[in-house]
């Protein structure tokens, strides 16, 4: 047991208290006493090591995995009208052929533009055709003619979209062939 100096004296000044402690009891540990503490510390030292190095691992993990995750539902957010746009996109192919054998013509030109302004906002163009070089990415060859110079689309019997710079419908097209 303490005696009261001895307790007032470790909490006023541990410092103190530790030095009249080693000045008490010879002021040296004995040999085994540290080589003991030394093993402890070095594996403790060890085990710190080890656990830091878990930590880091598990800490780029996560952010391998959120980023990740992030990217998929970028993807996604980006494509999530994917499906309803292809459906919507024989209205569109109704409307075209519409304009072209109705006398009513203006009136569908103005409804078809509205609908692929409305698309647009989610990310739906027209993939050029008439005139263009043929891109087999772009375009299905449906015909081949003969023409002036080869791989210049001639005719356009179908319009393709791309949906954020992905191909959604490709166009069907003659291409031109030049003649012997």
């Amino acid at each position: 047991m303490y005696s009261r100096t001895t307790v007032s004296q470790r909490l006023s000044s541990p410092l103190k208290y530790e030095i009249e402690l080693s000045k008490k009891y010879g002021g040296e540990m004995r040999k085994t006493d540290t080589s003991q503490f030394k093993e402890i510390i070095e594996s403790l030292n060890a085990k710190i090591k080890d656990y830091e190095n878990l930590t880091l691992r598990q800490r780029a993990e996560m952010e391998n995995y959120s980023r990740a995750k992030e990217k998929e539902i970028s993807r996604i957010t980006l494509n999530a009208s994917h499906d309803v746009i292809r459906n919507i996109l024989p209205v569109v192919d109704a409307l075209d052929s519409a304009i072209g054998s109705s006398k009513e013509a203006d009136n569908l030109r103005a409804l078809r533009t509205s609908l692929l302004k409305a698309l647009e906002k989610y990310g739906l163009k027209e993939i050029p055709a008439k005139g263009e070089k043929f891109d087999p990415f772009l375009h299905e060859a449906v015909a081949v003619v003969n023409a002036k110079e080869d791989g210049i689309i001639q005719e356009e019997y179908q319009k393709g979209y791309k949906l954020n710079d992905e191909v959604l419908r490709t166009s069907k097209v003659v291409v031109g062939k030049k003649g012997d």
